[in-house]
């Protein structure tokens, strides 16, 4: 797809969704990645990474931009407290990084940036700036909006040179607290932010243009006021980050929609 028409689309798309009063994002021309930290409330060497990856967000700018996610892993969930937004499919999708990554094990907490294991704080940030100096293979626009019900409709408008590139979709929460009755951090008040409540593969994409329209149900136990919806394009072969970006979900709410 020309740049030209890609500008035109999503001229299109951002004139259509400011009229529906809804949430829209664009990349920027540099690459931006996801780092995603894995871990667990009944892991007591965890808190610390939590801490870590909410300030992380916190100092997202124009200079330095990573989309941030947690994928609390279920394999702590049997001794001695259980996990609530722990899932399986994380435990599983740190496996498969694992093998890509030829690590021995995997553990928590565990960061990874743009699928490579990044062990330490500012090995996090170092991968963070190299990624950022890197003009970017895929382009992504974002267009949220409510559906009847409690339903929500993402439009994404993708122009990706990776064949065979993976669109995945992640609706993240902020600021959870949490007072943990056992295991290893019993007694402590913990503070989670950019939390993973639904992860979907939505596509694997040809070169060249992509649009889809993908619906999420928000599910009752989601703190509406506090979410967000990050869209992520992975090359399939190496587990990197091609693109991502994220969007507050928070004025879909506010409008009563």
């Amino acid at each position: 797809m020309t740049t030209r028409l890609f500008l035109l689309l999503l001229n299109i798309l951002l004139v259509h969704s400011a009229s529906a009063g809804q949430v829209t994002a664009a990349s920027g021309p540099f690459r931006t990645p996801i780092v995603e930290l894995y871990t667990s409330e009944g892991c007591s060497s965890c808190p610390p990474a939590d801490q870590w990856i909410s300030k992380l967000g916190q100092t997202i700018s124009d200079d330095f931009h990573a989309v941030p996610l947690a994928f609390h892993v279920d394999y702590w969930d049997q001794l001695g407290w259980r996990d609530p937004f722990s899932d399986s499919r994380y435990t599983e999708r740190q496996q498969e990084l694992a093998i890509n990554n030829r690590q021995r094990s995997i553990y928590t907490p565990e960061f990874l940036v743009s699928g490579k294991e990044a062990r330490g704080t500012t090995a996090v940030v170092k991968e963070i700036q190299a990624a950022n100096t890197e003009l970017a293979k895929v382009m992504i626009t974002l267009g949220v909006m409510p559906l009847q019900g409690d339903q929500l409709a993402a439009e994404l408008l993708v122009d990706n040179s990776v064949n065979g590139a993976e669109l995945y979709l992640a609706v993240f929460e902020n600021n959870i607290v949490r007072e943990i009755e056992g295991g290893e951090n019993s007694g402590l008040t913990l503070h989670h932010d950019f939390v993973v409540r639904h992860w979907m593969q939505a596509a694997t994409m040809p070169s060249g243009e992509y649009k889809g329209v993908h619906q999420i149900v928000v599910d009752k136990a989601w703190n509406t006021s506090e979410l967000g919806l990050a869209a992520v394009v992975i090359d399939p072969e190496t587990g990197e980050t091609l693109q991502a970006l994220s969007a507050d979900l928070e004025p879909l709410f506010e409008t009563g929609s």
